[in-house]
């Protein structure tokens, strides 16, 4: 089995309290998705279906209390809006002016996906995707690599996401301009903080830029947890990335978090090239803290490459 990232440390996560819990991990494996559960209870799940297209990952706590959007959700669940927000995953909006954002396009296939694990918690998983319209060859092909923490003894754990992304043929392809798009996470309806919604303890937290700047090196969604205790998702962008510090997008009414790639132009990549993005994402378990997000940064900042 290959060896695991960051099997032994929390590479950019708090640091562990001194006295751990007592923890019954297990996995889940189909062979469309991988679970880590702990006495049982999802703490994560990878989903990898062609049938479901776009591949997406579930976060939860230790106790199974989850953070994200459930797939799919329970009949009558609130904010059954925008189908296609499926937790956190990775859509470009269009490319060569195709959509392949929304839920009615086809054509998002996770081609082929490995996965390794270890009893500790830690896993490794590589999918290769293609973008396509339906019935017709890739536009576009995806190398991904997603590497998992250990969850420490707090629950905290970190994911590091990485996408290589290549011409399926001998022409240019256009990753063309919107608002949103690319890396983007959904949060459960309960953590919404639209004031409609009766909630205001849930809120965006993000990184000190200079004055007036609308980038960010992280931005983090922080709150009281359904189980009563404060959590944050945080979301890291690599400064390898092409036009580092990422330009995000956030929802209250719906909450939402996404660093948005082609947020003001587009971005050609020409044939026989790559393009490679690179994300880190912390699910913190306590209060949360500012300073504390901007050291973990900078340790995911100062990983080396695989």
């Amino acid at each position: 089995m290959r060896a695991i990232v960051w099997s032994l440390t929390l590479a950019f996560a708090l640091a562990a309290a001194a006295e751990e819990p007592p923890r019954a991990f297990s996995w889940k494996e189909t062979d469309t998705s991988l679970a880590l559960l702990n006495h049982g209870r999802m703490v994560w799940q990878h989903v990898h279906d062609r049938k479901t297209g776009k591949p997406f990952m579930r976060l939860a706590m230790l106790d199974g209390t989850e953070l994200t959007r459930p797939w799919p959700y329970p009949k009558n669940y609130a904010r059954a809006d925008h189908v296609w927000h499926k937790a956190l995953w990775w859509s470009w909006k269009y490319i060569d002016g195709i959509n392949f954002w929304e839920g009615n396009q086809e054509g998002t296939d996770p081609v082929k996906v490995e996965v390794s694990h270890q009893p500790n918690g830690a896993a490794h998983i590589e999918a290769d995707i293609a973008y396509h319209l339906p019935k017709q060859p890739p536009i576009v092909t995806e190398r991904r690599v997603i590497d998992v923490t250990t969850p420490n003894s707090e629950g905290s754990y970190g994911i590091r996401w990485q996408g290589t992304f290549t011409p399926a043929g001998d022409k240019d392809v256009v990753f063309n301009h919107n608002s949103y798009g690319g890396f983007a996470i959904r949060m459960a309806a309960e953590f919404c903080s639209d004031k409609r919604a009766g909630k205001t303890d849930w809120r965006f937290l993000k990184s000190k830029e200079p004055a007036k700047s609308q980038t960010a090196r992280w931005m983090a969604y922080a709150g009281t947890a359904q189980n009563g205790k404060p959590v944050a998702i945080v979301i890291f962008s690599h400064p390898k990335n092409p036009r580092f510090p990422a330009l995000w997008q956030t929802r209250n009414q719906y909450p939402y978090l996404n660093p948005s790639f082609t947020c003001k132009e587009d971005y050609t990549l020409r044939a026989g090239e790559t393009l490679t993005l690179r994300y880190g994402v912390l699910v913190h378990c306590g209060p949360a803290d500012p300073v504390a997000f901007e050291q973990a940064w900078q340790r995911y900042a100062g990983t080396l490459e695989r």
